[in-house]
């Protein structure tokens, strides 16, 4: 049961740390340009890609984040292609020969067999703490991604690597049903935001379905799937909140709120156009509530066009750039990792320099992710946010947890196995296809091993 009107959750009394879950990129990883209202996506869709790069690209990253001392969970690639998806959409015959037929026939449905889109963990599922619910543990229910057929695929395979992470005592669910009406994106959509000691927040879900509709792009979450979310999980209704996403900025790219916007604690960092200007009474209830819960002011830094222009936040994915409670001789320090374009771009390099300047973050990474950013995704587009207890993360699988040996395990496998470069054509090739799967299976193994100590 939650607190009074006047607080959260009162039976929270250890400090909540952020877990993140990345997973591994797939040897099948491609530019099919199938992301809705993905503009990088789009923009290199039939471009050569590099499977083994990114994956040793997302690696990189994730032992960067547990050298900071982040607990990092890894979870292995989806089993791509997807046969059975070509079966059900009538393709016949031995493996091979579906490959060929979807490769002559339609190609977009052999890039969706094939696709690697679930290494974007923040769109796995909807996270919320065990302080935070009334179910007394942490609740996760796992993204329909209903909005497009290829990221369709991945909730089953994801609820089973989530919940095979975590002990009883974790509740993970399964997608919500109802296709469109009920499209969910997962966490890239939602923020949590609360004290430094992580046990009392707030929750905001960001949709973008109703008037004003965007005029280009369809967008990807809808208002009745964060309602169901909060319903489901027990949220307290005070402490929750939907914002609506500007159609501008979904008309421009910013197909998820986290192109456009990130949080940290008592921080929310926006562009402008990140939210429609009716969600102006729901911001200034969320600043209301948070003082009166938290016992301090929220920080919101508003991005202005003049300083930042949109296209160009979308281009370098300043806004999707990752932040994390760095613990450095015992010391709790934020670092933000941002994409190397934020450091290549003279006006996103000025804006984090200054934001460092004036002490939001102790310190910032730049980190190379381009095979990842081609296909619209930055840092933040690849981890899964958990807000867990130190009990609960003493609870988890220890076998997900990065390790110097089973990065080096990894990187081994991946150096050894992925290809270089990977076109559309190759994915009607039934021996890349076969390894890719045998890989595949070779990296879930290597992580069901307990590797012992870091």
């Amino acid at each position: 049961m939650r607190a009074s009107d006047g607080g959260s959750m009162g039976r929270c009394e250890m400090t909540f740390v952020d877990a993140q879950i990345d997973r591994i990129v797939g040897p099948t990883h491609h530019f099919g340009g199938l992301g809705v209202g993905n503009v990088a996506s789009q923009n290199h869709a039939g471009q050569i890609s590099n499977p083994r790069a990114a994956a040793l690209q997302g690696l990189d990253k994730m032992r960067l984040v547990a050298g900071l001392g982040v607990p990092q969970l890894i979870l292995p690639p989806q089993p791509r292609p997807d046969f059975t998806l070509l079966k059900a959409l009538g393709f016949s015959g031995t493996p091979a020969e579906m490959l060929k037929s979807a490769l002559s026939e339609d190609p977009v449905i052999l890039s969706a067999a094939a696709s690697c889109s679930a290494m974007w963990t923040a769109n796995a599922a909807t996270v919320t703490p065990s302080c935070d619910t009334n179910a007394g543990c942490p609740v996760m229910t796992v993204a329909n991604l209903s909005a497009s057929l290829h990221r369709s695929l991945e909730s089953t395979h994801t609820l089973k690597d989530i919940a095979s992470l975590f002990p009883n005592g974790f509740d993970v669910r399964p997608a919500l049903p109802g296709g469109a009406p009920m499209r969910d994106e997962g966490a890239a959509n939602h923020m949590r935001l609360s004290g430094s000691d992580g046990k009392s927040g707030l929750n905001v879900f960001v949709y973008g379905d109703g008037p004003p509709e965007p005029q280009c792009h369809w967008p990807r979450q809808t208002k009745a799937a964060g309602q169901a979310i909060a319903r489901s999980h027990g949220l307290q209704e005070s402490d929750v909140f939907h914002f609506k996403q500007h159609p501008k900025a979904i008309d421009a790219g910013a197909f998820h709120n986290d192109v456009v916007a990130m949080s940290h604690q008592d921080l929310l960092i926006h562009h402008e156009l990140a939210f429609a200007p009716d969600s102006c009474q729901e911001i200034e209830r969320l600043k209301r509530r948070f003082e009166n819960v938290i016992q301090k002011p929220l920080r919101i830094l508003s991005i202005s066009s003049n300083e930042l222009k949109l296209d160009d936040a979308i281009k370098t994915y300043f806004f999707n750039s990752q932040i994390v409670t760095a613990s450095q001789s015992g010391k709790m320090k934020w670092t933000i990792l941002c994409p190397v374009q934020v450091q290549q771009n003279r006006v996103t390099h000025e804006l984090v320099n200054r934001l460092c300047a004036e002490q939001v973050f102790h310190a910032v990474h730049f980190v190379d992710l381009g095979q990842s950013m081609d296909g619209g995704g930055g840092p933040a587009c690849l981890r899964l946010r958990l807000p867990l207890s130190e009990q609960e993360i003493g609870h988890l699988d220890t076998s997900a947890l990065w390790t110097e040996s089973r990065d080096s395990d990894l990187r081994a496998i991946i150096n050894d196995r992925y290809p270089i470069e990977l076109k559309i054509t190759d994915l009607a090739d039934i021996e890349i296809c076969q390894r890719a799967l045998e890989t595949q299976e070779v990296i879930a193994r290597c992580l069901r091993q307990d590797s012992g100590s870091t």
